[in-house]
């Protein structure tokens, strides 16, 4: 039976329509525009199940929740981070206050990666990178801004100038380049050095980046590690959940 899925974030809202372990549909909105669900959603057969993560605005979640029951009639499951679950073991000081979102995504990479230590990537209004032992211990991670972020910041803290928008270069020679570039160093930085620390702490080489989110496009040629790109890896985790809920 099909399973709705929903991935609420600090920008946009993303959904996805899973059955018989399929995705049949998937979209996006962005959350201003919270409302124009209900006409994707009232086309939809009746979910045996509707997973939410919400990491927004508390106002996107009664909004969204006040859709989904009024077009279902029963309430969403709002996800919430587990000390234990789909093989992992969350280690975090309080493990319910570890994110939806980047608790789904953990379920979903190590699937994906086969129950094998990762370093999962999501790149999106933040970018988040956590890492996964052998045992599917969650030894931690970190949280930065994503690429609008930090432009964000850089041009309402500095005189620089959103002009032109510059490319990466190894040695740039004009502010648009060396603008974009800082920020793909940063972020990129900050992934190898994420890499190196679980590479040495776990002694192993191979650990593979489990890459998504909507900016992750922008990393990937820059990233010179073993990597796998998953789209929409929270959606993917929720659909696990589901799954599980629904047996």
């Amino acid at each position: 039976m099909a399973i709705l899925t929903i991935d609420s974030g600090n920008s946009y809202i993303k959904w996805g329509l899973r059955d018989n372990n399929r995705w049949i549909k998937k979209g996006k909105v962005h959350y201003l525009d919270a409302s124009l669900l209900k006409n994707h959603f009232i086309a939809f057969p009746k979910p045996t199940a509707i997973i939410v993560s919400h990491v927004g605005k508390a106002v996107t979640r009664n909004e969204l929740e006040q859709t989904l029951t009024s077009i279902f009639s029963f309430e969403p499951y709002w996800i919430v981070a587990q000390k234990n679950g789909f093989g992992i073991s969350n280690h975090y000081n309080d493990p319910r206050q570890l994110g939806s979102d980047r608790w789904a995504a953990l379920i979903a990479a190590w699937k994906k990666i086969n129950h094998q230590a990762c370093l999962v990537v999501n790149v999106g209004t933040a970018m988040t990178v956590d890492a996964l032992s052998d045992q599917g211990e969650f030894l931690g991670g970190i949280i930065a801004p994503g690429n609008h972020l930090i432009l964000e910041s850089l041009f309402s803290g500095t005189q620089l100038e959103n002009k032109n928008q510059g490319c990466y270069k190894i040695f740039p020679l004009n502010t648009g380049d060396a603008i974009q570039s800082g920020v793909i160093h940063c972020l990129v930085g900050a992934i190898e050095r994420m890499h190196n620390l679980l590479s040495n702490q776990l002694e192993s080489l191979e650990i593979k980046c489990v890459m998504s989110g909507g900016g992750a496009n922008k990393l990937t040629p820059y990233i010179k590690l073993p990597m796998l790109e998953v789209d929409e890896l929270v959606l993917e985790g929720l659909a696990i959940i589901g799954g599980s809920r629904d047996n």
